[in-house]
């Protein structure tokens, strides 16, 4: 790829170990709501993730916006697990909070950004929120790797959109001919920039999703050897 310049980083899943962070905080939520009578952590856990994405796909459809997550995501987990739901703002708002402070990454994510910016411009544009991301960044201590942040609430925009891609582009003062999108969603990150015209490359850890990326990796240190 001799030709880029910008690499533009989705964030959750692709830089920020949002499964481990996500992970610990639910743990402590759990232990902090005494649950451990009523419901085990692991199926507090899998509800959670199995509402959440739930959520998380109606959100990127458009079809809810951030504050109904906020509101209902601990509502209905709570419901399907049986714990009083008159607790889930409070813990809603624990999780909001305490998790995006979490400092894990994606292994190799650190050894890659360090390599990628001696040589190349480099972004993030993620669906996530104003008032989470920057935070997880700055715990993360990979803030300053990044020129341009573009989330779904600064544009407007969601990815899969064209729209989101073609406000970073703008922001970044790139091409879309010397731009490159790394993600790990094969809907939003990678179909998304590649209906928009930029090249992609797929992080699949698992080796098992399909998407027509022009590359994928299974490790974040295989970039070094793309790039």
């Amino acid at each position: 790829m001799k030709e880029v310049r910008h690499i533009f980083f989705d964030l959750d899943h692709t830089l920020w170990d949002y499964d481990r962070n996500a992970q610990e905080t639910l743990t402590e939520l759990h232990r902090q709501l005494e649950a451990n009578s009523s419901v085990s952590l692991k199926k507090f856990i899998n509800v959670y993730y199995e509402v959440n994405d739930k959520l998380w796909h109606k959100y990127n459809s458009k079809l809810i916006d951030r504050e109904y997550i906020k509101k209902n995501r601990f509502i209905e987990v709570f419901r399907k697990v049986g714990i009083d739901e008159s607790r889930a703002a409070d813990s809603s708002h624990y999780f909001m909070t305490n998790c995006s402070r979490k400092p894990h990454l994606i292994e190799h994510a650190k050894i890659t950004l360090d390599y990628l910016s001696k040589k190349y411009k480099l972004h993030i544009i993620t669906n996530g929120f104003n008032d989470v991301q920057p935070v997880k960044l700055s715990s993360a201590g990979i803030e300053a790797y990044f020129d341009v942040i573009v989330t779904s609430e600064t544009s407007q925009a969601r990815k899969p959109e064209p729209g989101i891609f073609q406000d970073a582009l703008d922001r970044a003062g790139a091409s879309k001919a010397e731009s490159v999108m790394i993600g790990d969603n094969p809907k939003t990150d990678i179909h998304g920039a590649r209906d928009f015209g930029i090249k992609t490359i797929l992080y699949d850890p698992s080796g098992r999703k399909r998407s027509m990326a022009d590359y994928s990796i299974r490790s974040l240190d295989e970039l070094i050897g793309i790039f």
